[in-house]
């Protein structure tokens, strides 16, 4: 995701999908819209080694690089559920990750680093429970709110091939003629992969 402030510049493509071989982690490059990566739905991590925190260092640095906020694994290439944040110096890897619980959405324009110059309203919750595992495999379990429960929701779209597009509400907030569109049956059934029922 993008940082709120900041835009994403020219980037190059990569085409490695690598991390089936754990001993060898590829130089990243951002992975970039209409990349097929994009829509795919992630596989669960299973190995949490030394190339996997190689990999989530990666990551963090090709984010901030960009000057993002958050980077989930298919935006360079890889088909796997990890996800990298970094707010107010404050670094976040999470393997696995699922939303439990959340509140009532609220708007906000969000950007994407792989869909440079692309910006859409997006409806999301404040308030959210995560679970899931950091880099050394320990379990994870917190609440986040504001800016941190929206980077990890744009993420972990990422990780069910969920774009900022499919959120598009007005004829304005369309990108160009979409060469990965899916049938908006499916992509309401990947967002709700995302999202539990909010709290009653």
């Amino acid at each position: 995701m993008n940082s709120p402030t900041s835009n994403a510049g020219n980037h190059t493509h990569l085409v490695d999908e690598a991390l089936e071989n754990q001993s060898f982690i590829p130089r990243l490059s951002l992975v970039l819209y209409p990349d097929q990566v994009l829509r795919s739905v992630c596989q669960p991590v299973e190995t949490f080694d030394s190339a996997l925190r190689d990999l989530a260092d990666e990551m963090l640095s090709l984010m901030q690089h960009h000057r993002g906020i958050g980077l989930a694994a298919p935006q360079v290439g890889l088909r796997h559920r990890l996800i990298v944040s970094r707010i107010q110096d404050h670094p976040l890897v999470l393997a696995n990750l699922e939303v439990k619980d959340s509140t009532e959405p609220r708007d906000f324009i969000e950007g994407c680093l792989s869909l440079p110059g692309v910006q859409v309203n997006v409806r999301r919750p404040e308030r959210i429970r995560v679970t899931g595992y950091d880099q050394h495999g320990q379990r994870r379990s917190f609440g986040a709110v504001g800016l941190w429960a929206r980077v990890l929701q744009h993420e972990l779209d990422h990780l069910n091939g969920v774009l900022i597009c499919d959120y598009k509400q007005h004829e304005t907030d369309q990108c160009q003629h979409c060469p990965l569109e899916l049938p908006t049956k499916l992509i309401e059934q990947r967002k709700h992969r995302s999202r539990p029922n909010p709290r009653r």
